[in-house]
């Protein structure tokens, strides 16, 4: 029964893939923003920043069969690869980024790219980012390995029997304001849904996705080195909803930890360290690291051949790149005279 309920929960989360691409999550989301909100692009401004993130969710989840008499094993758990570029550009008076992605979920290998611009709105008690973005997927389903509980199933045999591969176009919007200790944010993504680029299979419909989140920086009076920072992200595609709660306590801007919780998945801890925060090295204090492990409080977890936890590393690293302007030298005092007023 549980070898059944196994291939079953695969086929299903297989139908879905086919109808509807879900974008992928991230533990450490604070990090991963302008995958989820393209307004929040070019926040630190002055800096190129490039992030790198990966995910092993559901770790040990496998998929176990019977296969000419011998019992086969598949490892199915997704896992997730995220870079992210941005930098500011004065020019262009906004954000400009770029984000590639890597998501396998079982059977499935997608890959994308997203490339988005956000204009920077100067307004008296903070700034607001209004950002537009282009995003491309390929997604690839190993139709071989697919097992249908019933044979003749329409769905796979309309499938090409090795590989199917498809190639989508969409467009993202978002909305991203940052105060002086706060932050929020409204995103939708994939919102034509579909526009197919590579062929007439009428296979892929792609889901609109809408995000809402936030955060808050408190500094301790007690001691100002601590601070409290509690971040929300809430996503939905109005058939269904997920909720994100993070805590992190920061010192000195150096070292910070906390625990997550996402609805009805994952409780999490996450750690994290700017080792060369106050380093005079200008290209080294740049530097952010940071590591989570989820316990999965789903009915995926705690048995055999389930996960036994997420587990998600994150590298990033910003340095300037507009030098602070200064004056020197020797002038006549005619042009310093001139330059007064």
């Amino acid at each position: 029964m549980k070898k059944k309920l196994t291939i079953f929960l695969i086929i299903i989360l297989g139908w879905v893939g086919v109808r509807a691409q879900q974008d992928a999550q991230f533990t450490l989301f604070p990090w991963a923003l302008i995958y989820y909100n393209v307004g929040a692009t070019g926040e630190q401004n002055n800096t190129l920043c490039f992030t790198g993130l990966f995910r092993q969710q559901y770790a040990g989840f496998k998929d176990v069969y019977t296969k000419d008499g011998k019992t086969v094993s598949d490892n199915t758990s997704p896992q997730q690869i995220l870079l992210n570029m941005e930098t500011y550009s004065r020019k262009l008076r906004g954000g400009i980024g770029l984000s590639l992605i890597k998501d396998k979920i079982g059977y499935y290998n997608n890959i994308g790219a997203k490339l988005g611009y956000a204009y920077k709105l100067r307004i008296p008690t903070g700034t607001l980012g209004i950002g537009l973005q282009v995003g491309f997927l390929n997604q690839q389903l190993d139709v071989a390995k697919l097992r249908p509980l019933q044979n003749g199933d329409p769905l796979i045999l309309n499938l090409d029997q090795k590989k199917e591969s498809w190639l989508d176009m969409d467009f993202n919007f978002g909305l991203f304001y940052k105060g002086t200790n706060w932050h929020a944010g409204l995103s939708g993504t994939q919102l034509i849904e579909n526009i197919r680029v590579s062929g007439d299979k009428n296979i892929l419909q792609m889901s609109r996705h809408f995000y809402i989140h936030g955060g808050y920086i408190w500094v301790i009076p007690q001691d100002p080195s601590w601070s409290l920072e509690p971040q929300t992200l809430i996503k939905t595609d109005f058939a269904t909803a997920q909720w994100d709660l993070l805590v992190l306590a920061r010192y000195n801007g150096i070292l910070w930890m906390g625990a997550s919780y996402r609805i009805q998945d994952a409780v999490s801890l996450v750690f994290g360290a700017r080792p060369f925060y106050n380093s005079s090295n200008n290209y080294l204090k740049g530097i952010d690291l940071g590591l989570s492990y989820s316990f999965t409080t789903s009915k995926l977890g705690y048995s055999k051949n389930r996960s036994y936890g997420d587990f998600e590393l994150m590298l990033r690293y910003c340095f300037d790149i507009f030098r602070t302007e200064t004056f020197s030298g020797y002038g006549s005092t005619r042009t310093i005279y001139k330059n007064e007023y």
